[in-house]
């Protein structure tokens, strides 16, 4: 694929956006800027190609900056040229590619994060189609193989470290030290047990982490700054450190189900909390759909770009709910009845079930 042509129009246009297509002067401007940088034209040894072996295709292009240029023209002024550059030369860790792989491509699609470490030792499922963006050609691949294969198609110059999950074993190298250390984790792995080592792990190299819950169509941020606050309680105290430490690498059911109620909080909606009773009897795991994958990872890269920029995103826990703004009904007298009515059913049903195991 040659459109390499096409591409120096379009970079012409960026560089010249007070010359009109239909204007006297465009072509007479256009015909000189090929003469004095691109050798009049003749682009057959200007950029690169990049080749894709999985789909036997090049594509011819320009060189690395230039095709960043381009690629977030359209984000100026929404990111300024300095953001902009701070957001692409940061560092990001990102495990766990269900959700994961929604925020490390709008993160990549942003135009942030050119060096990235992405982790997950999972294949790809027929059930993860309703939330992952693949296709039935993927079914069985690696997820981190699906993921770098998205990412370099949007970015070629990508550069992309990939691990086969997060663990003790392999810490080291995804955390890396100094200059070659991570500037943000995001984490978004089902493993409980991995989801508190890689806190424990960022919190010991000052690496905020930051995470999205699903909540039925809506998403629950999650904002560690280990950065800014290196003593600051895994979770925001949820549950007891030396619990979190002592976590056995097989979770039973009742585990897992009271663990997740405390990392989570009251703050999930009714029907969360109802299929959070039937995880393991009427439902194989916890329900996640589309919209919040997708909301998600919006969420989670606008997160990174404030902390990746600099700009104020303090710890915490935030909310981004569809339901309140888009349910009309979501506020009525009914309605919030119905919620607290769950709400007590679910408490009860817990502590008949768990007892007040946190």
């Amino acid at each position: 694929m040659d459109t390499l042509p096409d591409i120096i129009e379009e970079l012409f246009r960026v560089e010249f956006p007070f010359l009109a297509v239909d204007s006297p002067h465009y072509q007479v401007t256009y015909r000189r800027y090929l003469a004095s940088k691109w050798n009049d034209g003749d682009l057959r040894r200007a950029g690169v190609w990049a080749y894709f072996p999985w789909r036997h295709t090049a594509v011819h292009l320009p060189d690395e900056m230039t095709y960043l240029r381009l690629r977030t023209a359209r984000n100026r002024d929404l990111i300024t040229h300095q953001e902009q550059q701070r957001y692409h030369a940061a560092q990001v860790g990102v495990a766990g590619l269900s959700v994961g792989m929604s925020a490390v491509m709008t993160l990549v699609g942003t135009g942030g994060a050119s060096r990235l470490r992405i982790a997950d030792p999972d294949t790809l499922a027929l059930t993860n189609l309703n939330r992952v963006t693949a296709s039935v050609c993927h079914l069985g691949l690696p997820k981190t193989a699906i993921c770098a294969e998205r990412v370099w198609e949007l970015n070629p110059f990508q550069h992309i470290e990939v691990f086969n999950g997060l663990s003790e074993r392999t810490a080291e190298d995804f955390f890396g030290r100094g200059a070659n250390g991570l500037d943000l984790l995001i984490e978004e792995t089902d493993d409980l047990r991995v989801k508190a080592f890689a806190r424990f792990a960022a919190r010991s190299r000052k690496v905020p982490v930051v995470m999205a819950t699903d909540n039925g169509d809506n998403v629950l941020v999650d904002v560690e700054r280990y950065d800014l606050e290196p003593e600051r309680p895994l979770f925001h105290g949820a549950v007891d450190q030396d619990r979190l430490r002592r976590l056995p690498e097989q979770l039973t059911d009742a585990e897992r189900i009271t663990l997740a109620d405390a990392l989570v909080g009251s703050e999930v909606t009714a029907r969360m909390k109802l299929s959070l009773l039937q995880v393991g009897t009427r439902l194989v795991s916890w329900p996640q759909l589309g919209t919040a994958a997708g909301l998600a990872g919006a969420a989670l890269a606008y997160t990174a770009r404030r902390i990746l920029t600099g700009h104020p995103m303090p710890s915490g826990r935030y909310a981004v709910d569809l339901d309140a703004v888009l349910d009309v009904g979501h506020h009525a007298p009914q309605a919030v009845a119905e919620r607290e009515r769950v709400d007590a059913e679910y408490t009860a049903s817990m502590r008949a079930l768990f007892g007040d195991a946190p």
